[in-house]
């Protein structure tokens, strides 16, 4: 554990080992949030939308997905004209 000093402004100076160890550049910007009582700080990322790529990947391909949405959407489609007199 490593103790650090907190200035008159309330800032702090994150030790080097730990600003390499988690890839903390300066300057830079992080997460500051509280956590079950303790302090946590997560570094933020330097290009959000490439950091963000994959977060919402989905099983299969968008292309597959919608092929089958369009086949069963036809399938409905035959099945409404047949019904129509």
């Amino acid at each position: 554990m490593t103790i650090v000093n907190v200035s008159p402004k309330g800032q702090l100076v994150i030790p080097s080992h730990l600003r390499r160890k988690y890839g903390i550049k300066a300057p830079g910007r992080a997460f500051i949030t509280e956590k079950e009582g303790q302090i946590v700080i997560v570094p933020a990322p330097t290009d959000p939308v490439a950091e963000s790529r994959g977060m919402l990947k989905a099983k299969q391909s968008l292309t597959k997905m919608h092929a089958a949405y369009k086949q069963d959407e036809r399938k409905l489609e035959e099945t409404h004209e047949r019904r129509l007199p």
